[in-house]
């Protein structure tokens, strides 16, 4: 403002000799006249350099690029000379390396993008959707840094930056949008996986009438002064010209969680008991219908969700094949089935609930049926890989249910909150650690993994080797645990076998267990069956009731807490009717079964050798 000072001045001077001089031909008119215009040189030069920013604020605004995805981001201010940006939390949630890009402007040349892979995500809100990155062992005075405006302002106007997705070009330019803010309002809190709202009225946001693309998303809203006044967050597909953004009162509150750059240290006992408390309370305890909305970011690290999607994929493949293998006489589905129900407690528990399995299947016959739609326009047939993107876009589905259940495979969870005591910890990567835990009623450790991302504390469902945590622990179970008769009964209820046939059913089983001393154990499974006339008459048989049932043995080995055993020879009809009605009314004998141990019942994993394995379970 100095040539503005310079200007007031001189007319001051010049109204002063005019005024008391009275020798100038000018009138008192004339000297009210320049004073008038000295004011207004003044007001004009402090109206330019408010509204105007000093530095551009697109020299602070990068691109933040993933292997799926990709959105905007800006750099800030942090608590020590590191670079730090902030980002829309559901362009990196996805835990892919993280990749900033800056484009470089050469003078008389060609622009270059200038790339940063060794970023951290060091703070995020999941309720709010910001994030905070690091640019490990980079300079922040490398970079403009973004300004935070303090409480914005309705209707002041701005302009939201970001890199649109609508872009062909590989490095997509970056645009800015102007418009102004309509009004302050509190946004709920959203669960981008499944849409629901779960908290109304809980984030400070801005409806701004910017045209915000997608890719946007993470990139700054900025007043005339170039200051932050929201980060980009929502694209209004319904309402052109009304899109959200998080407001800088949020974004402050989390930028002041952030610590300066350290060592990692290993989290304390005390710190691991807390987290696994939290998990069982407020997470494995949820009934099965909740699990499919519950957000795992608090508990769960992000940097498993690739290992995650990739183990849906292998599951999804192995649970559409009923084809038998030719030695082993098990599809891959039956194959699938075995393997996971020898882990402990009852493993996949939410992936093979009813609800999940008719939400997968539901996904795909409506693909299936978009698919043919395309097919019907003429669209070239793409085959077993269009089945395969298929099935990807369905995994979706089975993600959370997958994700609770690989949880409560890695802390061993049998249904009741245990307390909890961390033995030892050990440092087994930077930030990444084994703690020795044990939890009551279970009589040996458990090796549970955890990971210090986002800025806290969160368990991993993979262990070193990128297998699911809790696979290789040894569990002790005595084979004295088996051995006798177990019991198991249906009560009669009505049950439909068809158009024309409604009946009444009771079932009763019994499995006798036995262990040689060389350590076979041998099982003997009896399922009895009653079957009444209830409405129509009965597929065969005489009288209005049929006595159905058979005799299985299965030989085996206990290892690692449970036993997997196949069947000896045929089975045994032993029901009076079998020989007129086979095992249509009852079911296909088992080919392999798993038997565990859990909360002192006998659970019985059984297969046909086709089908995914159903579970029985048994008292003494």
């Amino acid at each position: 403002m100095a040539w503005a000072d310079s200007a007031s001045a001189e007319l001051q001077e010049l109204a002063h000799t005019a005024s008391f001089r009275r020798r100038s031909r000018i009138g008192r008119w004339a000297v009210v006249a320049i004073a008038a215009v000295a004011i207004a040189v003044v007001a004009i030069a402090v109206v330019a350099t408010r509204g105007a920013p000093a530095v551009s604020p697109s020299s602070g605004i990068v691109r933040v690029v993933l292997k799926t995805r990709s959105g905007t981001g800006f750099f800030v201010a942090g608590p020590d000379e590191l670079a730090y940006e902030v980002t829309a939390y559901h362009v990196i949630d996805s835990g892919e390396p993280i990749l900033i890009e800056r484009t470089i402007e050469v003078a008389g040349g060609k622009p270059y993008v200038e790339a940063y892979p060794d970023v951290e995500v060091v703070a995020f809100d999941a309720d709010s959707d910001l994030a905070v990155l690091r640019l490990d062992n980079v300079r922040a005075d490398r970079f403009t840094t973004l300004q935070l405006a303090g409480t914005p302002v309705k209707d002041e106007a701005v302009l939201s930056y970001g890199f649109p997705a609508s872009s062909l070009s590989k490095t997509a330019s970056m645009m800015s949008k102007p418009g102004k803010i309509l009004s302050l309002v509190k946004f709920p809190v959203i669960d981008r996986e499944s849409g629901t709202v779960i908290r109304e009225d809980a984030v400070d946001g801005l409806l701004v009438s910017s045209d915000i693309e997608a890719g946007f998303s993470g990139g700054p809203t900025c007043d005339a002064r170039g200051n932050v006044v929201g980060v980009n967050v929502t694209k209004d597909l319904v309402h052109r010209g009304q899109n959200g953004a998080v407001s800088v009162t949020a974004l402050t509150q989390l930028l002041a969680r952030v610590t300066p750059a350290k060592t990692p240290t290993a989290p304390t006992p005390a710190e691991i008991a807390k987290l696994l408390t939290r998990i069982e309370t407020e997470y494995l305890l949820l009934p099965i219908e909740g699990r499919s909305f519950a957000r795992e970011q608090e508990f769960v690290s992000d940097n498993d969700r690739p290992r995650l999607e990739e183990l849906i994929t292998e599951i999804r493949k192995l649970d559409h094949d009923t084809v038998k293998d030719p030695g082993t006489q098990l599809s891959g589905q039956a194959m699938l089935g075995i393997a996971l129900m020898r882990l402990p407690g009852r493993p996949l528990e939410t992936y093979t609930t009813r609800s999940t399995r008719e939400r997968l299947q539901q996904c795909e016959l409506r693909e299936r049926g978009l698919e043919e739609f395309f097919g019907s326009l003429g669209l070239p047939d793409r085959g077993a890989a269009e089945t395969e993107a298929t099935r990807a876009r369905c995994a979706q589905v089975a993600f959370r249910p997958l994700v609770w259940d690989l949880t409560a495979l890695a802390l061993e969870w049998e249904g009741n909150v245990r307390d909890v005591s961390v033995v030892k910890v050990d440092t087994v990567d930077t930030g990444v650690y084994r703690a020795q835990v044990r939890f009551a009623r279970l009589d040996h450790l458990v090796d549970v993994w955890l990971a210090t991302d986002g800025g806290r504390l969160r368990i991993k469902l993979f262990d070193k080797d990128g297998r699911p945590a809790g696979l290789s622990a040894g569990r002790a179970v005595r084979a004295s645990a088996f051995e006798g008769t177990w019991h198991r009964t249906e009560p009669r209820t009505a049950r439909s076998f068809g158009k024309n046939f409604d009946a009444d059913v009771d079932t009763m089983e019994t499995v006798a267990v036995s262990v040689a001393t060389d350590g076979v154990v041998s099982v003997t499974h009896d399922m009895r069956r009653h079957i009444y006339e209830n409405r129509g008459r009965l597929p065969c048989g005489s009288g209005a009731k049929l006595d159905l049932g058979f005799e299985q043995i299965f030989s085996g080995l206990l290892d690692n807490g449970s036993v997997v055993a196949a069947r000896q020879g045929d089975a045994k009809a032993i029901g009076a009717d079998m020989w007129r009605c086979g095992s249509a009314l009852t079911y296909d004998p088992d080919r392999v079964i798993v038997l565990k141990i859990v909360e002192g019942k006998l659970e019985m994993y059984r297969t046909n050798g086709v089908e995914f394995p159903e579970v029985a379970e048994f008292e003494r």
